[in-house]
């Protein structure tokens, strides 16, 4: 791997005398590509906005680079030209990202993740509206029952648009390997409890009847039989609820029937709390510290090899322990935040465009808020505790070796063939670099 580099590096030094930031120039650095210019003769003499202009200031630029590596100490030429190249590599190890991936992930892939019957099953989610449709097809009739209930209890009405499409797109065929279809029996008696609640006008027969749905949507698949059979085999309890069984059982309908209700009254503050515990908080906590456990260890690793020199692996642990902190607290007061929103708006948006789009919005609303309040928490965290010093750590090591600086390079050399931008020096610190491999 070196040894081209260095021939490369050779080479451009007879060509063109030294070595230049001018992207214009065929190099390792930029790829061998001679940037906007379709025809060029010495690029140091011609500028990429005119090439018949004559730039002497661009040969003068280069002889000095060329004196300097020639005349000065070498050592600490290199040793500055090193330097410069770790920074730029030990910063660019930070993953970055913006606002509008934030979004995206936060709407499209956490609303994939939380609801992954939409891939596994498409078709039958798009069946299941027909029936939902028709049982909610007044909500956008200004004055109608359900058009007052569910400006009044967005988050209650919402909950039971989702419930009774899960059931419904349940009632079509499936493999079964997880959950079995629901028999013709069984979806007509779900539907029935969910019809008959609406009918009825009380928001907390509602209520109970999205959780009585919910309570049935049991694992009864080949999967789920599976297991059942060897926890029998091993003598443990192996019996499966039916999901007439599931439906017959009302304990703690009512309970969660009230919470969920509350739900439309709770104040910000509240909600932060909630998500404060909750599953997605802690799970990105945990994504957190797990994805640096290498940090971690190569800081303490480098204190072991280092016993007389800066401390980092407490440094290493305090800042990946800030970013965990930071990712729980930021979701939470963003995830509390989204759905505080969406119950604002949940009742006009459920009301004008329709119940299903207020359930999408409203469902996603929360993990939307949530990643933007990780990305802020984030960037926050990282502007209190700085970049990771293990990744200066792991910077300096790779300049130790041939093949290493070779890595160095190629960051800056793949920056450059994307078009993004690369400072100055360290352009001219990557070309130097190049040409003293051998």
């Amino acid at each position: 791997m070196t040894l081209p580099i260095s021939s490369l590096a050779n080479m451009e030094f007879t060509l063109y005398g030294g070595a230049s930031g001018n992207m214009n120039c065929p190099s390792y650095i930029n790829g061998y590509r001679a940037g906007s210019l379709s025809s060029y003769y010495n690029p140091y003499m011609y500028s990429m906005a005119n090439q018949n202009s004559w730039r002497p200031n661009q040969a003068l630029n280069i002889n000095q680079g060329i004196s300097q590596n020639s005349n000065s100490n070498t050592t600490a030429t290199k040793g500055s030209n090193i330097d410069i190249l770790t920074d730029y590599y030990a910063k660019n190890l930070e993953p970055s990202e913006s606002l509008a991936s934030a979004v995206i992930m936060g709407g499209v892939f956490g609303a994939l993740m939380m609801n992954p019957r939409y891939i596994a099953h498409p078709i039958n989610s798009f069946k299941g509206l027909k029936d939902v449709k028709e049982m909610f097809k007044s909500v956008k009739v200004d004055g109608s029952d359900l058009n007052k209930l569910w400006k009044e209890n967005p988050t209650v009405m919402q909950d039971a648009y989702f419930r009774m499409h899960k059931a419904a797109s349940r009632a079509n065929s499936k493999i079964g390997l997880f959950i079995k279809r629901y028999t013709d029996a069984e979806y007509k008696e779900l539907k029935k409890i969910m019809q008959e609640a609406l009918d009825s006008k009380d928001i907390q027969k509602i209520a109970e009847a999205s959780k009585k749905l919910d309570n049935a949507y049991i694992s009864n698949g080949y999967v789920a039989k599976g297991i059942s059979k060897i926890k029998g085999a091993l003598g443990f309890d192996s019996k499966m609820a039916t999901v007439a069984e599931k439906i017959a059982d009302n304990k703690g309908i009512k309970e969660g029937a009230e919470a969920l209700i509350k739900k439309n009254g709770m104040s910000y503050l509240s909600r932060f709390k909630h998500s404060l515990g909750g599953k997605m908080a802690i799970l990105f906590a945990g994504i957190e510290m797990l994805m640096n456990i290498g940090k971690i260890k190569t800081a303490f690793q480098h204190d072991k090899e280092n016993p007389n020199g800066e401390k980092l692996g407490m440094k290493q642990l305090g800042q990946t322990t800030v970013k965990a902190v930071g990712n729980t607290l930021g979701w939470a007061a963003g995830e509390a935040a989204g759905i505080w929103a969406a119950t604002k708006l949940g009742a006009s948006i459920g009301t004008a465009f329709g119940p299903g789009v207020g359930t999408v919005i409203g469902g996603v609303a929360g993990l939307i808020g949530g990643s933007i309040g990780m990305w802020l928490a984030g960037k926050a965290t990282k502007s209190i505790v700085g970049d990771d010093v293990a990744n200066k750590v792991e910077a300096k090591k790779l300049a130790q070796t041939p093949e290493g600086k070779a890595q160095l390079l190629t960051l800056v050399a793949e920056k450059v063939q994307k078009n993004e931008e690369v400072p100055q020096n360290v352009m001219f610190a990557a070309q130097n670099v190049a040409a003293t491999l051998s």
